[in-house]
């Protein structure tokens, strides 16, 4: 079903990317005459190659002289740079967060049009990059910026790896995001973007021809060596589409925008919803699940969580039973303040955290994250990516966390951490237990939510979860010293009369004879 990418307006293009592994093996295939399909394969791998080679050493354009590129048919080496270019597209502007950690790219594609890619550095040496796959969009979630631009065009397969080679290019320079050729080493442009994530502007499912041809020389060894383990790409739920990319391309991870835990409420947050009904999507979900190898099943719930609309705990448990059962990982983002017209309103710390408890704990014990911030000071966040014609962005919430979601083998931004008695940090996940959203919260603390134990068949509401109220902090510590002296006191009883029992069964005579001789 290729309706959605036939709908895309077309684009006006002069030559194509060299990263453009369809138009560049057609250009071989045409000029090998018919036959050759093989052979013309192997020179696209062999230009790529040293596409890619040449992006990381911040060249401008592609050598493919003998020396550099042996073996090449003449017509190639001859007619090649007429029609392909190194990249077609410039970084426009980089604004990066103040503490280094995130870095916005607006990309200006060669027609004019402008598309934003956001690159996520965490510890431990991942790198996780965000990019586009259209400018625009038009499925017009209500809480998305991007959305209110509709869908001005497909990228093509070219376009979404230029952007990969950028985000190399930057993060291999030295220096302070010096941008002079000079300044970049290929050795770490190569282990500049370690994770790929398509949720930037876009529906990459609309895009699916030229997603899916982007993920050949991404993943290649050759190429930009991102494992498909560590490719992400996210949909609202375009089924037909879905299950293409069970069969095409198993072994990339998916994220499933869900936001809603039923169909009359996902119709109110996802418009184009009414195209898939939900029964629909978690069938096309359960196909994904089951294509694969067993390393790579667990796909990412988004639920975008909106105050007053989607955050009550009746809402969790209905997501819950919704997902039971599933090898998936929910995954909670607070909603991002944007300038859409429904003025949707952030949620609550305690209702993202009462929904966590209730999805992490019995009866699901599923996987479930809070999304964690990064960018927020350059507002490049889940959402906020729109652009103007004239590549302004559009006025709206200052504050923000890019979608990652699925950097590692987990999928969350931050690494697995204990629960007991340790602070819990955004992002991290645990079985069956939630990293809460907020930095500060404690298991320990009485701010926790606690979750009755209930059958499968009975009903799940919100009155079946009761909050603990919060004792006073006085109080507490009162308490606390209170229990260490009795328990001081208790220890020295039970050694005193220790003490007399022994002496009174004559166990110190022996002992004191001894010492007598001495």
């Amino acid at each position: 079903d290729g309706r959605e990418a036939d709908m895309a307006p077309k684009r006006t293009l002069g030559r194509h990317s060299f990263f453009d592994a369809p138009a560049l093996l057609a250009f071989l295939e045409d000029g090998l005459g018919p036959g050759k399909r093989d052979t013309a394969e192997r020179h696209r791998r062999t230009i790529q190659e040293a596409a890619v080679a040449a992006a990381d050493r911040g060249s401008g354009t592609l050598d493919l002289s003998v020396a550099a590129v042996p073996n090449l048919p003449a017509f190639a080496r001859e007619r090649l740079p007429e029609a392909f270019a190194l990249l077609t597209s410039s970084v426009d502007s980089v604004a990066t967060s103040g503490d280094g950690t995130t870095a916005k790219f607006v990309v200006k594609l060669q027609d004019g049009h402008r598309v934003e890619s956001v690159l996520m550095r965490h510890d431990g040496g991942r790198n996780t990059l965000c990019v586009s796959s259209q400018v625009g969009c038009k499925m017009g979630c209500t809480f998305c910026a991007t959305g209110t631009l509709g869908e001005l065009g497909n990228l093509t397969s070219g376009e979404i790896l230029e952007q990969v080679a950028h985000a190399r290019r930057f993060a291999a320079a030295k220096g302070n995001g010096e941008t002079d050729a000079v300044a970049f080493r290929a050795a770490e442009a190569s282990a500049a973007v370690t994770n790929v994530v398509f949720m930037g502007m876009g529906e990459p499912l609309n895009n699916y021809d030229a997603v899916c041809a982007s993920l050949g020389l991404l993943s290649d060894a050759r190429g930009f060596a991102v494992a498909p383990s560590r490719v992400t790409v996210s949909t609202v739920g375009v089924v037909p589409k879905m299950l293409a990319l069970a069969r095409d391309s198993p072994e990339v991870r998916l994220a499933l925008s869900l936001h809603a835990p039923n169909q009359a409420l996902r119709e109110k947050i996802v418009p184009t919803a009414t195209a898939y009904p939900l029964p629909k999507i978690m069938a096309a979900l359960d196909a994904y699940l089951a294509a694969g190898t067993r390393a790579r099943t667990r796909a990412m719930i988004e639920y975008c969580v909106l105050g007053g609309v989607n955050d009550e705990e009746a809402h969790a448990f209905e997501l819950g039973e919704l997902l039971r059962g599933r090898d998936v990982i929910v995954n909670l983002i607070p909603f991002n303040p944007t300038d859409t017209p429904m003025g949707h309103t952030p949620p609550t710390r305690e209702a993202v955290q009462a929904m966590a408890a209730v999805l992490a704990g019995p009866p699901f014990g599923l996987r479930t994250t809070v999304r964690k911030e990064m960018g927020q000071d350059i507002a490049g966040a889940c959402g906020q990516l729109a652009l103007d014609a004239g590549g302004a962005k559009r006025a709206g919430g200052a504050g923000g966390d890019l979608e990652d979601l699925a950097g590692s083998a987990g999928n969350g931004f931050a690494r697995a951490k204990t629960v007991a008695d340790k602070k819990l940090k955004k992002g991290s996940v645990v079985n069956g237990r939630v990293a809460f959203a907020s930095s500060d919260v404690q298991t320990n603390k009485s701010r926790t939510t606690s979750v009755q134990t209930m059958s499968s068949a009975a009903p799940r509401r919100a009155t079946d979860v009761t909050k603990k109220k919060q004792i006073p902090r006085d109080v507490e510590l009162a308490v606390a010293a209170l229990n260490a002296t009795a328990t001081i006191s208790m220890v020295v009883l039970l050694l005193a009369v220790s003490w007399k029992l022994a002496a009174h069964a004559g166990l110190f005579e022996d002992h004191e004879r001894q010492h007598a001789e001495l």
